[in-house]
């Protein structure tokens, strides 16, 4: 799979971004749903009426009642069982950090809250963001508000309601804890573009609410530049070639674009799930004794 999303990065941008989330949900469950597909297969084959067809005969496992700890199987039980340990320890120290520094950010925090619900930091910097998991809140600094336009600000504020509304800060933690299990590069490529997904999904509910495709990406471009992201123009900024892998360009273009791409693959979904999970639950035995093969049989 880590092979096939290195060549997939390019055929995502082509669905909406509704679509483009499920499809990475698609693809960071895929593995936990075929594996507990295969154990249930090769554990429980009694409970599967078409096990005595002729193709199945070497859907089986019949090693399955013989898993000695101290060998071969025990160790990489141990193995996978400790970095799974360690990987959501590693995400549990990161989600409380960032809870500690959300306490911080209390003596900052304007009493009066903004009119569209928005948390107002008094400080200096230029940021606006939401944090919190079950409790999401959108924060704008009085750094950025000065420096934007009435309706500038609105949409800033509106975007990062949006991202509260729909608890995406939870979903993203929840979807990076799947995609731990990848190789780092390809991990990162998965987070990015879920990210990315949900961005384009938080300027489609402003879109629904200002209806000005120009003035939002505007907004989005200002505030790129107020942060020292870019230094070009909107028009410079999205026809260069070398900018279109920005996340903010790809933003801009998915806005300007009344088509927003394909919807969700129903058919290639279902036709991937069977093929991946042929290709597991059939080969588990072959792996197996490649290894037996290694020690001893």
């Amino acid at each position: 799979m880590s092979l096939f999303i290195n060549r997939l990065e390019g055929l995502l941008l082509r669905f909406d971004a509704s679509s483009r989330s499920l499809l990475l949900w698609f693809i960071v469950i895929l593995p936990w749903f075929v594996s507990c597909a295969c154990v249930a297969v090769l554990v429980f084959p009694e409970l599967f009426i078409w096990k005595t067809l002729p193709f199945t005969s070497s859907l089986h496992w019949h090693h399955i009642y013989t898993f000695p700890l101290v060998s071969w199987h025990g160790a990489t039980l141990v193995l996978f069982s400790f970095l799974c340990l360690f990987l959501m320890l590693t995400k549990l120290l990161k989600a409380l950090k960032i809870t500690s520094h959300l306490n911080q950010l209390k003596d900052f925090l304007n009493p009066a809250t903004l009119p569209n619900g928005c948390v107002l930091i008094e400080s200096q910097e230029i940021s606006a963001f939401t944090s919190g998991f079950f409790r999401p809140q959108a924060y704008i600094t009085r750094g950025l508000c000065d420096l934007l336009s009435k309706e500038e600000s609105f949409i800033v504020q509106q975007h990062e309601l949006a991202h509260a509304k729909y608890a995406h800060p939870l979903k993203k933690y929840i979807f990076s804890l799947f995609a731990l299990f990848f190789p780092q590069r390809v991990e990162n490529k998965l987070n990015d573009s879920y990210a990315l997904s949900l961005e384009q999904l938080a300027d489609d509910t402003v879109l629904k609410q200002t209806l000005d495709v120009t003035l939002i990406s505007k907004t989005i471009l200002r505030v790129v530049r107020l942060q020292g992201g870019i230094r070009v123009n909107q028009r410079e900024f999205i026809a260069d070639c070398a900018f279109t892998a920005h996340p903010s360009a790809l933003r801009i273009k998915y806005l300007l674009n009344d088509n927003k791409g394909r919807s969700f693959p129903y058919l290639f979904v279902f036709i991937s799930t069977l093929t991946v999970l042929a290709i597991n639950s059939f080969s588990v035995d072959y792996i197996h004794h490649s290894f037996e093969h290694l020690f001893s049989h």
